[in-house]
């Protein structure tokens, strides 16, 4: 008999499901429905159009709905649906209730099929003879999209199955939920208080920057589709090319939008996590900062094209590949291939097969378009069938190895032998010429980064076990470092991944700001080198001017004083340093001189202002930090956590004040707050300085905090003094177990005991003792512990108190050879408070649990920091200003000219 489940809303599930299914569907027959629009003319044609328009309607009410109905079950706290519960909590304050809904991948996956279906009501208002190729294209993207929220499982051929992840599934449906004992109790979610209240936000989420950064760049994803649309509607109508003139509006819209869904990263980056800055280098930041490169490259190659008619088949191919890059990062983020080297990406829910079919067929798509030879078209697409047939037996990374390889050949040999080319190729001293160059030097860009970023995916492929194996030939043949690391498929970046990729890019960011500024001095087809120096001339000698001092300044007289490593890329600063003021004087020189001013037609050079002040900003700020936060007391932090530095990171007690930089600090204790269902613990430091007449006196508080959280970890967030030059970043590196507990429990005078798990040479660090497990040994017969026919181990710690004396403490366990009970002795210092009772030795891993508790009359408090000072910074953030208006303006004068052609072409057509 089945059971009846009380406290159940099932309405919000049976409706989400059909809309999902109503969504999916509605997305195949119509994109099926627009691609016959192509092919058929007359009434045929006309039905077609209000069949596939009827389709898209209902597709995107479906994909509404589904927004709405999970929106509806978050606030109302529906705990019984399985994405409720896991990403929601009831306390928690209803401005993060919104951020619930994109946090996991449903959500996501949701969250752009919503921004492609506004975007597509859009395009059915304004695409015009586009429309069908460009809304078949949209309507592809969202069938494969709606198909990853299917949420179908099935067996086949003893095989279970999955394809997508439903957010409307309830949690006792979850198949690893399905028979657990309390799924047998009708009143579950009220007999078990797990299902209350919610599992809750993630604490790094629940920040104000999670309920606009996402969407934004969500939004940005999505206008890369429209480029990328109206390229395919370009190759498949034929017309290759009248389809840049609409695309180009999207892509610099695109530009726009993802390029500041990007940068409110790095600012939520700086703003609340214990990064230790804006940027870096994440593996989920590469992934989205690529497309974006690529996208900006295609922006430009597409506006050459626009008024030369040069370099037709590069915007076709660096449109199809943003859209390609932004569904390979959506992989890496969704796929859990980066969960061990990103912070940022989610975990593997069983999605990889979905994403990669997305990614196959979207690369077959563009490619066989691309390819433009009948007979290349179907080899091609029969190489592909083989592949997934390939794919399908389990051989993932051979056929996906395979599939580019076989991809690359299509396309070369397709460009060759088919596709148009320019009669005429771009005069040296042309703005074409060098504004492709530009593009191309971010395309360089974009690959060093990609293929870093893509490390974990090569080395999952390198476990194949033939390419394992032919590794190993290879390593026989020519045994080297390398050779070593295909073998053992662990292919990395140096360690210090910021220093690794700031000397690549740093001199590729030179390159792109010098010919941002001499880029449009150029005329297009051919320039009057004279003329073009004289008018540079001027920009080039401010800016050495006063580039000179300012590197003079800032890097060249350090260089003496810093090592090797650390001068080269001191030299490789004051080269971008004057590659980004050129560009600042040059950009400047040209609006004011050349446009006289005029707003109106100035967005690209103050975008190019905004982007070379931004690079200055990051420049300065990152090269120049200064940690301040040396350790000047007489503890060596290395003690309480091994990734911590004396160098770098200060210890401190409560009420104590030692010198910090230029400062003097106290740490002056610790307030405990419930924030959205979570307790806070906020560390107050207070700032001191001396004033003219030798005074100390306070000159700030900051106050750090971590927020706590049982189930997803602890998270430090830090705290910043914003100064109009500088920034001083403070965050809490490590912090003693007591100082986050409210009020402990005592036993005899001593707190209640607390097990730590650890190894020889671990360190216990409780509220003012630290203990370091030196050696493990076996009683002899002379040690007061020994026991015949027994075996005692000695447990030998170095104990720290207040005064940093140290103790040694011994606790034993005596494990009988007869089998009877085994007996702990607990180690006990009544000059620092401190009692040690081992309770578990595991043989096999090395692990030792201990019980640990402090006597109550220590109880103390002390914290280590880190803190640092970003000078310039605001810079970078004007910089991200300038060059959003400068691209909102830009993209307004480009949709007034496409207005203005178009009335020309009507006024034209009118006349004959």
């Amino acid at each position: 008999m089945p059971i009846s489940y009380s406290g159940e809303h099932l309405l919000y599930g049976q409706i989400g499901h059909f809309l999902v299914i109503l969504a999916c569907v509605s997305a195949f027959f119509g994109a099926f429905s627009f691609f016959m629009r192509l092919r058929t003319t007359g009434e045929t044609q006309e039905g077609w159009r209000k069949i596939s328009r009827t389709l898209y309607l209902v597709h995107a009410l479906a994909v509404f709905g589904i927004f709405a109905d999970l929106l509806l079950m978050l606030f109302n706290h529906r705990f019984e649906y399985q994405y409720v519960w896991q990403h929601s909590r009831r306390d928690m304050n209803m401005n993060y209730i919104l951020a619930c809904l994109w946090e996991g991948q449903e959500g996501s996956t949701l969250l752009w099929m919503l921004w492609h279906a506004v975007i597509g009501l859009v395009l059915m208002r304004r695409a015009g003879q586009w429309e069908a190729p460009v809304m078949g294209t949209v309507m592809l993207v969202q069938a494969f999209l709606s198909v990853m929220l299917l949420g179908l499982y099935f067996n086949l051929f003893g095989t279970e199955f999955h394809i997508g992840l439903n957010p409307f599934l309830l949690i006792r449906e979850q198949p690893e939920n399905l028979g657990l004992p309390w799924t047998e109790s009708a009143d579950y979610l009220t007999k078990f208080p797990m299902f209350r209240d919610g599992r809750g936000l993630n604490p790094l989420l629940q920040n104000y920057w999670m309920t606009i950064h996402p969407p934004t760049l969500f939004f940005g994803f999505a206008l890369t589709t429209v480029p990328f649309a109206y390229a395919v509607a370009g190759l498949l109508t034929g017309r290759l090319y009248d389809w840049q003139k609409p695309a180009l509006t999207w892509a610099f819209i695109g530009v726009g939008v993802l390029g500041t869904g990007i940068l409110m990263g790095g600012a939520w980056a700086y703003e609340s996590l214990s990064f230790g800055g804006f940027w870096a280098w994440d593996p989920v930041e590469n992934a989205s900062l690529v497309p974006w490169l690529i996208l900006v490259g295609a922006a430009h190659v597409m506006l050459i094209y626009r008024i030369k008619g040069q370099s037709l088949f590069t915007t076709f191919f660096l449109c199809i590949l943003t859209f390609l890059l932004i569904v390979y990062s959506t992989f890496l983020t969704k796929s859990g291939i980066l969960g061990e080297t990103s912070v940022h990406a989610f975990t593997d829910n069983g999605l990889n097969e979905e994403l990669t079919a997305f990614m196959g067929f979207f690369l077959w798509f563009g490619i066989v378009l691309l390819a433009h030879g009948k007979k290349l078209r179907i080899g091609y697409t029969l190489f592909t069938v083989g592949m997934l047939l390939l794919f399908m037996s389990g051989s993932h990374g051979l056929s996906m190895l395979l599939l580019l390889l076989g991809s690359l050949v299509t396309l070369i040999w397709g460009y060759i032998k088919f596709f148009p080319k320019a009669e005429k190729e771009e005069e040296l001293w042309s703005r074409e010429f060098w504004m492709f160059i530009g593009a191309m030097v971010l395309v360089i860009s974009a690959f060093h980064i990609i293929v870093f970023t893509s490390l974990p995916v090569t080395n999952k492929f390198l476990q194949v076990d033939g390419v394992h194996k032919l590794m190993q030939g290879l390593n026989n043949l020519v045994d080297a470092k390398w050779t070593r690391s295909l073998v053992n498929a662990n292919l990395a970046p140096d360690k210090n991944i910021i220093g690794f990729y700031n000397k690549w890019q740093i001199p590729i960011a030179f390159v792109v700001t010098l010919l941002m500024a001499v880029t449009q001095f150029f005329k297009y087809r051919k320039t009057d080198f004279a003329t073009f120096r004289k008018q540079l001339r001027r920009s080039f000698y401010i800016s050495l001017a006063i580039s000179l001092p300012l590197a003079c300044f800032i890097y060249i007289l350090e260089m003496k004083h810093v090592q090797e490593d650390r001068a080269r890329i001191y030299m490789l600063c004051t080269l971008l340093l004057f590659g980004t003021v050129f560009s600042i004087v040059a950009n400047g020189d040209y609006w004011l001189r050349i446009l006289k001013g005029k707003i109106k037609n100035a967005g690209s050079s103050i975008a190019h202002i905004g982007f070379a002040v931004l690079l200055l900003g990051a420049l300065i700020s990152t090269s120049k930090k200064q940690t301040i936060s040396e350790n000047t007391s007489s503890f060596d932090v290395m003690q309480l956590d091994s990734s911590a530095s004396n160098e770098q990171n200060i210890f401190i007690r409560l009420g104590d004040t030692l010198p910090m930089g230029e400062y003097m600090i106290t740490y002056t204790g610790r307030d405990r707050k419930m924030e959205n269902g979570a307790p806070y613990v906020y560390f107050n430091v207070d700032y001191l300085t001396k004033d003219a007449a030798g005074k100390i006196e306070k000159a700030f508080t900051l106050r750090p905090f971590i927020q706590m959280n049982d189930r997803m970890g602890n998270a430090a967030e830090p705290d910043t003094r914003h100064y109009l030059h500088k920034d001083i970043y403070t965050f809490i590196k490590f912090v003693p177990m007591t100082a986050l507990q409210e009020k402990p429990q005592t036993t005899d005078g001593y707190e209640q005991p607390r097990k730590f798990t650890m190894m020889r040479t671990d360190t216990i660090a409780t509220g003012q003792c630290i203990a370091i497990l030196d050696s493990l040994t076996l009683a002899s017969p002379t040690d007061s512990v020994y026991v015949e026919n027994a075996e005692t181990v000695i447990l030998h710690f170095t104990g720290f108190g207040q005064s940093m004396k140290s103790v040694q403490l011994k606790t034993s366990m005596t494990i009988p050879r007869d089998g009877q009970q085994v007996s702990m002795k607990e180690a006990i210092n009544e000059e620092i408070g401190l009692r040690l009772t081992v309770w578990k030795i595991d043989p096999k891993t090395g692990k030792i649990d201990v019980y640990v508790s402090e006597k109550n009359s220590n109880r103390g408090d002390f914290i280590v920091m880190e803190a640092s000072i970003f000078p310039a910074i605001n810079v970078l953030w004007l910089g991200c200003l300038i060059m959003i208006i400068g691209t909102v303006l830009a993209v307004r004068e480009r949709m007034r000219r496409n207005k203005v052609e178009n009335a020309e072409v009507v006024t034209g057509e009118e006349m004959k």
